[in-house]
């Protein structure tokens, strides 16, 4: 198994009906992740630009660097939520992940996670029209993953590769998100194989809501069982509900994955 992380602000109580809610005290999670041994905090950007978020200052960079390091934090993953409230496609959001690139290349972000849904919702038809924009960030990106979060299929993903001719574009599994699609998510975890760069772990019940780990559709024994005929090695982010108590929830899945893995 690999490095285990939890997306940035699950460590923190949220307003109500917020799931992704960038923390207002974000310093104190890099001292909560140190203690409940989570490995690194997956960051992210909003769907609306926050100029408070610290990735978009030198100075906020800088802070980042050094509260992870004081804490053993690795810096690995960078999700930008942005392109779900704005086309992918227009110039405004083209000009704005060319301004993020250079800044999680400051921060030394391993993978740059794109979240293909909303305003941006990339299907197993149209999913083709991406080649163009995904060839020009991945050469500003150099070094850098591209993983993709998306409902395609891996057919789709695979001729996507094929166009795109790159070793760095690699597919983010979603347990939560794809439970309720038509298609089978333990086969595909399966035909996705060596295509999977990360996975993102969470529970969705009927309503496509999110809920507690095991409280919902996703099988995690199949998915485990899948995984290690596989041999898959590399890391898992946490993306679940915080319940009622963000601490107390963490803590609780991290050993339940950690069990899964006779870890």
């Amino acid at each position: 198994m690999g490095l285990i992380g939890i997306v940035q602000g699950r460590l923190s109580s949220s307003p109500k009906n917020r799931l992704q809610y960038f923390p207002r005290f974000w310093e104190k999670e890099f001292t909560t992740a140190k203690e409940l041994k989570y490995d690194f905090i997956e960051f992210f950007s909003e769907r609306k630009y926050n100029p408070k978020n610290p990735i978009w200052t030198i100075s906020g960079i800088k802070k980042y660097k050094q509260i992870a390091k004081k804490n053993n934090i690795k810096i690995l993953n960078f999700c930008d939520d942005y392109i779900i409230s704005n086309s992918f496609f227009e110039k405004k959001t083209l000009l704005y992940l060319k301004r993020l690139s250079k800044n999680i290349r400051i921060l030394g972000v391993k993978n740059l996670i794109l979240p293909f849904y909303g305003k941006s919702f990339m299907t197993d038809k149209n999913y083709l029209n991406f080649s163009k924009s995904l060839i020009n960030l991945i050469k500003i990106n150099k070094n850098i993953n591209i993983l993709i979060e998306s409902n395609i299929s891996p057919y789709s993903f695979n001729e996507l590769k094929k166009s795109v001719k790159s070793s760095r574009l690699k597919f983010l599994f979603d347990t939560g998100n794809r439970i309720n699609l038509e298609r089978d998510l333990y086969q595909d975890l399966k035909l996705f194989k060596n295509n999977i760069g990360h996975i993102h772990i969470k529970d969705k019940n009927k309503k496509k809501q999110n809920v507690p780990l095991n409280t919902g559709l996703v099988n995690f024994n199949k998915v485990f069982k899948v995984l290690k005929k596989l041999k898959y090695k590399k890391n898992f982010t946490f993306e679940t509900t915080r319940s009622n108590n963000p601490h107390k929830t963490a803590l609780k899945n991290i050993k339940f994955l950690k069990k899964k893995f006779n870890v």
